[in-house]
C-alpha cells in the first residue's frame, strides 16, 4: 500500500496524512496498516487473496456494516471501487489468549448479538468443502480426517439446525476488548452457518475446559438440552479438521 495511493482519495481531502505503519499481525488474505493523519487514526485492509474466501468483499464490507450498527464491530467507512481495500476506524484494544470467567460471559453475549444480525445468503456447506480438501489433500492423514469429519456430521444430522451469521474466524487475533466492549475485526469468512460453529471455535481458540465449555453452553442457551452438547463436540471436532486441512492446503 502507498501513501500516494491513499492520498488521492477524496476521502482523505480535509486530513494530512502522516504515517502509513503495517501491523505485526498479519492474516494470509490480507495486508493491514495502521494509518494516521491530522485528525485520527484509521485501520487499511489491503486484500492480497480470494483464494480461501468463499465471500465477497462486498458481503464483508456490507456485514461489518451491520456488526458495527449491533455495536460489535469497529465502522466501515470505505471501499474501493476495484475491491482492493478497504478502510475501516482503528481501535486500540487489547487481544486475550485465556479468558476470564466475566470476560468469556462478556465475549458470549457479544456473539449472541452476532448471531442476530439478519443476512440472506445459503448455509456454509461443510460437505463440499471435505470433498474440495479430498480432492486437493492425497495424502493418508488427510483422507482419514476428512472421513472421520463427515462421520461426525452424521452424527447430528437429524438434530435442527440453528442457522445465525457466522463470523467463523474467533480466534483471538479478530477479538479486540476494547474499553468495556467487545469487537469483532476481520470479517472476509463471515457468512450463515449453525451458531454452534463459533462457539466451537471459541472453545478451541481459548482452551475451555468442560466446565467452561458448559458454562459457554449455560449462558448462550439458558436451558442446556443433550443434543446441545453433543452438537458442540461434533463442531470443535469439525473445527480442529478444518484448520488442520486448510493449514496444509496452503502449502
Amino acid at each position: 500500500m502507498k501513501i500516494k495511493k491513499l492520498e488521492d482519495l477524496n476521502f482523505f481531502e480535509n486530513e494530512k496524512i502522516k504515517t502509513l505503519e503495517k501491523l505485526e499481525f498479519q492474516g494470509f488474505c490480507n495486508t493491514n496498516y495502521k494509518l494516521t493523519t491530522s485528525k485520527k487514526s484509521y485501520l487499511i485492509r489491503e486484500f492480497i487473496s480470494e483464494e480461501t474466501v468463499n465471500i465477497s468483499r462486498n458481503f464483508e464490507y456490507k456485514i461489518q456494516k451491520k456488526a458495527y450498527k449491533k455495536g460489535i464491530a469497529p465502522k466501515p467507512l470505505f471501499m474501493d471501487s476495484e475491491k482492493s481495500f478497504m478502510i475501516t476506524e482503528y481501535l486500540e484494544g487489547n487481544h486475550k489468549e485465556k479468558l476470564k470467567k466475566k470476560e468469556l460471559k462478556k465475549l458470549i453475549k457479544t456473539i449472541k448479538k452476532l448471531h442476530k444480525i439478519k443476512s440472506s445468503v445459503k448455509p456454509y456447506d461443510f460437505k463440499k468443502d471435505f470433498k474440495s480438501y479430498a480432492i486437493k489433500l492425497k495424502d493418508k492423514e488427510s483422507t482419514k480426517l476428512i472421513r472421520s469429519s463427515l462421520r461426525e456430521l452424521k452424527r447430528i444430522e437429524n438434530f435442527e439446525k440453528r442457522f445465525v451469521t457466522s463470523h467463523h474466524d474467533l480466534n483471538p487475533k479478530n477479538i479486540i476488548f476494547y474499553k468495556n466492549s467487545i469487537k469483532f475485526i476481520d470479517w472476509e469468512y463471515a457468512g450463515v452457518n449453525d451458531c454452534f460453529f463459533d462457539l466451537a471455535t471459541i472453545c478451541i481458540e481459548f482452551n475451555l475446559n468442560k466446565k467452561e465449555q458448559n458454562y459457554l453452553l449455560k449462558k448462550y442457551f439458558k436451558k442446556v438440552k443433550k443434543e446441545y452438547k453433543v452438537s458442540l463436540e461434533v463442531y470443535i471436532k469439525i473445527y480442529k479438521a478444518l484448520c488442520e486441512l486448510w493449514f496444509k492446503a496452503l502449502k
